[in-house]
């Protein structure tokens, strides 16, 4: 099921939101669907946004960094029009081939992987993900989960173990 709006780029005092109407709201919500993969597009830009759906104050909204902000040349009043569908990918995040192919190499690490909160999976795979090069996604990929088999299950507080 796809979501299709126009919405006005707002803030919820901290970061861009983006507001979901009321109507759709609703549709999430009974379907019990609280994340999900929006085509996000202003000023003949697009992007691809993996986000939660956010519920403060009665209303509904995914959350808009700076960043993308930049990237659809955007600011805070301008409207942006969203094709939105729930994500039903394993982790519902954008798994990298890098990372996927670490994680086929190396069982142990694999397994500490699954054993990991969706959250810690997600943010693991977001901090991989944000990186441009292939070459350093790979090098990114080995150091976390070699902090993983250490322990070190905060990937806020890795060690950079590997030399790169």
């Amino acid at each position: 099921m796809t979501f299709t709006f126009t919405t006005p780029l707002n803030t919820d005092g901290w970061i861009g939101a983006l507001i979901i109407p009321e109507d759709i709201a609703e549709q999430l919500d009974i379907y019990k669907i609280k994340r999900v993969v929006a085509n996000v597009s202003a000023n003949e830009n697009e992007l691809t946004l993996y986000a939660g759906v956010i519920k403060r104050k009665g209303l509904r909204y995914l959350m808009f960094s700076k960043a993308n902000k930049k990237l659809l040349a955007i600011e805070e009043g301008d409207n942006v029009h969203i094709d939105m569908q729930e994500d039903t990918s394993k982790y519902q995040a954008p798994m990298t081939e890098e990372l996927e192919a670490v994680l086929l190499s190396d069982y142990e690490a694999y397994q500490i992987f699954e054993s990991l909160l969706p959250g810690k999976q997600r943010n693991l795979i977001f901090l991989i993900y944000g990186i441009k090069d292939s070459q350093k996604r790979v090098d990114v990929a080995l150091n976390a989960m070699e902090n993983l088999k250490l322990g070190n299950l905060n990937p806020n507080k890795f060690d950079k173990i590997l030399p790169f």
